[in-house]
């Protein structure tokens, strides 16, 4: 049995936040009843006047857009209309949800301002906009000179520009996107903008890229020339003629923050020759990835199949030989799911191993922030204390996220980000598989069956089964070996879905008895997984002490605790200290050596709740819905 289980990403950042920023739990208003929980719709009131920060004088006119903070807390999405107001005074209707409503304020010649998030249903504010222009700079080409008549195009903080085909053509992602055309003199200026982020040019002489806030000491944007790429793919010891070779963006994680990804995204492909020769004549200089993408999975499936990524710093003018391929050695095995009786489409979905990177020590993270935010939510009585230490979290992870900027921009972040790797398993329809060209190295193989349905994509189809393996690839004198690393058969339960019959177990329980699932039929019973290794936050055990204590006395209710540690005295000792007071059984690694599998147990805390038939009724229940959704069930009509 895996004693650990894992969820996994590809691009795993080393610093992600852990806290999840606003957990169910009870809260009390200002009059001590119970509150939060799922939020409602409500209406909200705002009204202000807009002056000038330097007079006082009301405005003659200007702009007001409504606007809901991000799911990231960092900015907000602005609405695509806005509202002219005269004379200085403003009245808007907006609506409150889960997240807080803002207001960006905007007039000609002045600085744009925004509200910040509004809290209460209804507020008067008076907004000071000072006088200011917007970016302004000039374009030259790599030899100094002017750039007149070229296009620039001004990024925010949510706009994408596509670069794409042979030539890097830009296009839009959204009408949203400025842009225009420099003067005889090569300068260009635009409005000002609350969430200006960059400038870039992209022309047949050149390439240039610049941050907004860095047009402030340096107005010159110097186009760059283009570089290129050129390089010979291997599939093993063969040519790969006539397959794809991709290049896109190449970044690390906060570099751009606090963007997520750069403001433009690279999209090229071609194809090898007959000598499995690959070029890409007009390349960017600056972070760029090619990959090998082989015929594996299909276009529906939405997935881009990647093996053999190699990443490069780009410099400008340079030609830069990239081979794909032809090291390492190919792993072979084969899959079964058990308790699926249904066909598997497996050449139609795409799956790959990926290379375990450990978080390099000096990697800033939130784990420290995370907790705290965690203690201090679950400490909260009332919607004002929440904030509070929300607004704490907010301002300390964007003090963290800036030195992950500084950290993945330096030459030991960019080496240790660089240096992950992925490789494409290719399936065929009885379950086998190979992967081409692995160099030693240990790996982390995803594997997500699913049941592909049309029109929905891969991700978003029904899963079928969830596995994760460790592969370890040894070393290979030479760094090549054309003999394959045998896997064997894997297999895997396919996972449960509302009315499976729930697998049914008997387990050692702390006190040395023994507890059996199919023993409480009649009863709707409440099962959670969990391990010392991966122990719950104090959020959770209290979630699941509570819901112990609302249904302890309820006869049709059962809870049973299910430990995963390898043996039973520490399980025995945690339980206790922690006053996990319901039936806390043991799963010996010996015994029920598929237990934790056959329940599709990926991530702590696993809660699934069986109905009184024996049925799962809900597979899995997040943190924070536990008590809620048992609350649920038994006010609901009753089950057979």
């Amino acid at each position: 049995m895996k004693r650990l289980v894992k969820s996994i990403a590809f691009f795993c950042v080393c610093g992600i936040a852990g806290a999840q920023l606003l957990p169910s739990m009870q809260l009390r208003d200002s009059s001590g009843n119970p509150g939060g929980g799922a939020r409602e719709t409500v209406p909200v009131k705002v009204s202000g006047n807009v002056l000038d920060a330097d007079t006082h004088q009301p405005l003659p006119a200007f702009f007001v857009t409504a606007g809901t903070q991000d799911r990231d807390r960092v900015n907000f999405d602005w609405e695509p209309n806005r509202t002219l107001f005269t004379q200085g005074a403003f009245k808007m209707n907006l609506t409150k949800e889960r997240l807080p409503p803002g207001l960006l304020i905007e007039a000609d010649g002045y600085l744009p301002l925004a509200s910040g998030p509004i809290r209460e249903l209804e507020t008067n504010m008076t907004i000071l906009l000072k006088k200011g222009t917007g970016p302004t700079g000039l374009v030259l080409t790599p030899d100094g000179l002017p750039a007149a008549g070229r296009t620039v195009y001004f990024s925010r903080l949510k706009d994408l520009i596509f670069l794409e085909g042979t030539n890097l053509s830009p296009r839009k992602a959204s009408p949203r996107v400025r842009s225009m055309l420099t003067d005889a003199a090569g300068k260009f200026s635009f409005a000002p903008d609350l969430d200006a982020f960059g400038i870039l040019v992209v022309d047949d002489s050149g390439f240039a890229e610049v941050r907004v806030e860095d047009l402030k000491s340096s107005p010159e944007v110097r186009l760059r020339p283009w570089s290129r790429i050129e390089g010979t793919l291997k599939i093993g010891a063969q040519l790969g003629s006539n397959e794809t070779v991709r290049m896109a963006s190449a970044f690390a994680p906060y570099v751009y923050y606090p963007r997520v990804v750069p403001p433009f995204a690279l999209s090229v492909e071609t194809k090898t020759d007959a000598s499995g020769r690959f070029v890409f004549p007009r390349v960017p200089p600056t972070d760029v990835k090619i990959f090998y993408s082989p015929k594996v999975g299909r276009a529906e499936t939405g997935l881009t199949p990647i093996t053999q990524i190699t990443n490069f710093a780009v410099n400008a003018g340079e030609t830069r030989q990239a081979d794909l391929g032809g090291q390492g050695r190919p792993v072979v095995g084969s899959m079964v799911v058990k308790n699926y009786n249904k066909p598997i489409n497996w050449p139609d979905q795409v799956f790959w191993i990926e290379s375990i990177s450990p978080e390099p020590a000096d990697c800033p993270n939130f784990d420290i922030i995370s907790r705290e935010y965690r203690s201090a939510a679950a400490a909260a009585r009332s919607r004002q204390e929440l904030d509070a230490a929300q607004s704490r979290y907010l301002a300390e992870h964007d003090r963290i996220a800036r030195q992950l900027s500084a950290y993945y921009s330096s030459a030991a972040g960019r080496k240790y980000w660089f240096s992950k790797s992925r490789y494409v398993l290719k399936f065929s329809q009885d379950g086998s598989f190979r992967i081409d060209d692995v160099p030693a190295g240990q790996y982390e193989m995803s594997i997500d069956v699913r049941e592909l349905a049309d029109k929905m994509g891969q991700m978003k189809s029904p899963l079928i089964a969830l596995y994760h393996h460790e592969v370890n690839v040894p070393d290979i004198p030479g760094g090549r070996s054309d003999s394959p690393l045998d896997l064997g058969v894997m297999s895997v339960f396919a996972r449960l879905n509302p009315g499976d019959m729930a697998p049914d177990f008997t387990v050692k329980t702390m006190d040395d008895k023994t507890v059996k699932l199919s023993d409480f039929r009649g009863k709707y019973v409440l099962l959670d997984f969990w391990a010392i290794s991966n122990a719950l936050s104090s959020v959770e055990m209290q979630e699941l002490k509570e819901t112990y204590a609302a249904f302890k006395n309820e006869p049709r209710v059962a809870m049973i605790g299910l430990s995963m540690e390898p043996d039973i005295a520490p399980a025995r000792a945690f339980s206790v200290k922690n006053q996990f007071d319901w039936i806390q059984g043991w799963i010996d690694p010996k015994a029920e050596d598929d237990l934790v599998e056959r329940f599709n147990v990926e991530k702590f805390p696993f809660v699934t709740l069986v109905d009184p038939s024996g049925r799962i009724l809900v597979s899995t229940m997040p943190a924070g819905s536990i008590k809620s959704t048992v609350d649920s069930v038994l006010s609901g009509p009753p089950r057979e």
